[in-house]
C-alpha cells in the first residue's frame, strides 16, 4: 500500500515537471527571464536563479535532516511504548503471583482452622454431651456444661464463617456460579438486604485465578455495601462472551460523592489491583443518593488456563 502511494506521488511529480517544461517551452520562459534580468543588471537579478537553486538545495538538506530527527524520535517513542508494555505485563505477572500466594496462604490457613478448631469444637461438644448424659452433675454443673456447649457451638459457627471468607470449599468443589450463589444467600441472610444474582455464559469454565478474583471482588463489593451503602437491594450480574468476562454490581444505597477519584480505601484498591493483574478494567459510577454501580471487564485472553499461576 505504501509503495503504491509512493509511485503515485512520483508520477504526480513527473507530470508536474513535464507540464512545467511544456509551458516554459511554449512561452520561451528562459529567454523572457534572461531579457528581464538584463534590464535590471544593476540589481544583479541575473544571479537570482542560481541563488534560488542553492536555497532549494539547502531546504532539501534541511528537510532531510528533520526527517532523520523525526524518524529517530518516532523510533525512540516506539521503544519507550514497548518498554512500558513490557513493564505493565511484568507488573501484571507480579500481581498475579502475589495474589496467588495470598490465596495459597488462605487455603493453608483454612485447612489448619478446619482441622484444629473444627475438631476441637466437636470434641468439646462431645464431652459436654457425655457429661450431661451421665446424670452425676448437680444443677449448677449442668448449667455450666450447657454454657460450655453453647460456647463451643458459637466457636464452631465462627470458624465456619472464617473458613468461608478464607477459602470457600464450594468454589473448589462446585464452581464459581454456586460459590457466588451461596455467598449471596448468606450475605442476604446476615444483612437482611436483598441480593439478586444473574449469570450468562459458562462462567464455571474460568481458570482458578480468574474465578478467585471474581469471587473476591464480589465479596468485597458486598462487604462495602453492608458497611457503607445502607442499601436495600444489591444486584450482581456476571456474563461471559467472546469479548471476555463482564461483571456488574449495583446497589441502591447512598452512593459516593466522587466515584472518579483515585480509590483510597483498601477494599477498592484491592479490587483495582486484582482487576489490573488480569489486564482488565474497573469502572465505578456513583452519585450521592443514587447508589453505586461497579463494572469490571476482563479480556478473554486473561481467562484461559495458560494465564493462571495457580
Amino acid at each position: 500500500m505504501k509503495s503504491k502511494k509512493t509511485l503515485v506521488d512520483l508520477l504526480l511529480v513527473g507530470l508536474t515537471v513535464l507540464a512545467f517544461w511544456g509551458v516554459a517551452t511554449f512561452i520561451e520562459l528562459s529567454e523572457r527571464v534572461a531579457k528581464f534580468s538584463q534590464t535590471y543588471e544593476a540589481f544583479q537579478v541575473d544571479e537570482l536563479p542560481l541563488t534560488l537553486l542553492v536555497l532549494c538545495v539547502g531546504l532539501l538538506w534541511f528537510a532531510w535532516r528533520r526527517t532523520l530527527v523525526v524518524r529517530s524520535e518516532v523510533n525512540e517513542r516506539i521503544r519507550s511504548e514497548n518498554k512500558v508494555q513490557e513493564l505493565l505485563k511484568h507488573n501484571s505477572d507480579l500481581l498475579q503471583r502475589l495474589f496467588t500466594a495470598e490465596e495459597d496462604e488462605r487455603r493453608a490457613l483454612a485447612r489448619e482452622l478446619h482441622d484444629d478448631m473444627g475438631q476441637t469444637s466437636t470434641a468439646i461438644r462431645t464431652e459436654v454431651a457425655v457429661l450431661q448424659r451421665s446424670g452425676g452433675l448437680n444443677e449448677e454443673a449442668q448449667a455450666s456444661a450447657k454454657r460450655i456447649g453453647e460456647s463451643a457451638q458459637h466457636l464452631s459457627n465462627m470458624t465456619r464463617q472464617m473458613l468461608q471468607r478464607l477459602r470457600p470449599a464450594v468454589l473448589d468443589s462446585m464452581g464459581l456460579r454456586q460459590a457466588l450463589t451461596s455467598m449471596c444467600e448468606q450475605w442476604q441472610s446476615s444483612n437482611l438486604t436483598l441480593c439478586t444474582l444473574s449469570f450468562a455464559g459458562e462462567v464455571d469454565h474460568l481458570n482458578d485465578y480468574a474465578s478467585v478474583t471474581v469471587y473476591r471482588i464480589v465479596q468485597e463489593a458486598l462487604t462495602n455495601a453492608a458497611r457503607h451503602a445502607k442499601a436495600h437491594q444489591v444486584k450482581v450480574q456476571l456474563a461471559l462472551d467472546a469479548k471476555g468476562l463482564h461483571l456488574k454490581i449495583e446497589d441502591d444505597g447512598q452512593g459516593m460523592a466522587d466515584a472518579q477519584a483515585v480509590p483510597t480505601g483498601f477494599g477498592l484498591l484491592g479490587m483495582q489491583e486484582r482487576v489490573a493483574s488480569l489486564a482488565g478494567q474497573l469502572d465505578i459510577i456513583s452519585n450521592l443518593g443514587q447508589g453505586v454501580c461497579l463494572g469490571v471487564h476482563i479480556p478473554m485472553e486473561s481467562l484461559s488456563d495458560s494465564s493462571s499461576f495457580g
